[in-house]
């Protein structure tokens, strides 16, 4: 929690820093059109939904599933103008993830000393629900010079897994390759908390995407939306443990050294770790977001004018 509430406190002192720096310039005439200038600095609210997904390179090559899952994303946006086409932002946000992972193994033996006869099929799956803060400082292009701009961006990401769980369940598949298939009533269930044992405690990685904004002029101001879709890789997992200087780090693979060596200490019934699958993970995820923007354009009120705008 304490990662969480220092990159939340780093992207609000920014945007304040920003703002007082702003409102520090001198005011220009209140008969300025607003489309005269354009802020060098835009500050808003992101809001949208997140998949993630898990790739597994290597190991056995298991077959497994997959399936599709939806969380929510919301933060802030601290946009710097570098010209009319480019510009550089830091957005912090946080971010609900959830996924499952499902496969069945074959012919697994139950005890020692039994022939192949005893061996049983088991289905798997694997429920994963944590949070993530994410800080990440895309640089982006903007296409065109209209009221509505295609743009992209592509830039590092900063990660922090939160709280979250892991559930594992095993079910016997009985009467399995025949009409009469189906999974037993009774299933081994075991839950983990997510620790250092089983989750990097932040890794860094690459965003990038395209998508479209909108500039909206409401009298002598103008509001910006945005509308996109992204897709992030997590290349590089660190663990920090007793002190800053004791860093473990792993390029690529998003297993732990206590997952690919067997020594978990969370190892239970259901299995924690199938090494059926071990290998190289990445974690991935894909968003889609719309960000809220409004200029830093300061306003004066006269007694014969109008409310004005300073860039």
């Amino acid at each position: 929690m304490k990662k969480a509430t220092f990159l939340l406190f780093l992207v609000f002192s920014l945007l304040c820093n920003t703002m007082q720096a702003q409102f520090k310039k001198p005011l220009q005439s209140a008969n300025s059109n607003v489309n005269s200038t354009e802020a060098k600095y835009n500050v808003g609210l992101i809001g949208g939904v997140t998949s993630t997904y898990w790739f597994h390179f290597g190991g056995t090559k298991t077959k497994y599933n997959e399936p599709f899952n939806f969380g929510i994303v919301g933060g802030l946006s601290v946009e710097r103008m570098l010209n009319k086409s480019m510009s550089i932002s830091l957005e912090g946000y946080y971010a609900m993830r959830n996924l499952q992972l499902n496969y069945e193994i074959h012919n697994f033996p139950v005890s020692l000393g039994m022939g192949p006869e005893h061996n049983k099929n088991y289905y798997r799956q694997l429920d994963v629900d944590f949070t993530e803060i994410n800080v990440q400082a895309p640089f982006t292009y903007y296409f065109s010079n209209s009221a509505i701009r295609p743009y992209v961006f592509v830039g590092p990401r900063v990660s922090v897994p939160m709280a979250g769980k892991m559930i594992w369940k095993k079910t016997e598949i009985l009467n399995y390759g025949t009409p009469e298939q189906q999974l037993s009533n009774t299933a081994t269930i075991d839950t983990v908390g997510l620790s250092a044992q089983n989750t990097w405690q932040w890794n860094i990685g690459v965003v990038g995407g395209a998508g479209v904004m909108y500039k909206l002029n409401v009298g002598n101001y103008y509001l910006l939306f945005k509308a996109d879709v992204s897709a992030h890789a997590s290349l590089a997992y660190f663990l920090v443990n007793t002190s800053p200087f004791d860093v473990h780090a792993s390029a690529l693979n998003s297993f732990t050294h206590e997952e690919t060596s067997g020594t978990s200490q969370n190892v239970i019934g259901a299995g924690y770790i199938d090494p059926y699958l071990l290998g190289t993970r990445i974690n991935t995820d894909a968003t889609v977001k719309i960000t809220l923007l409004f200029p830093l354009k300061k306003q004066l009120q006269g007694a014969c004018m109008r409310w004005g705008e300073y860039d």
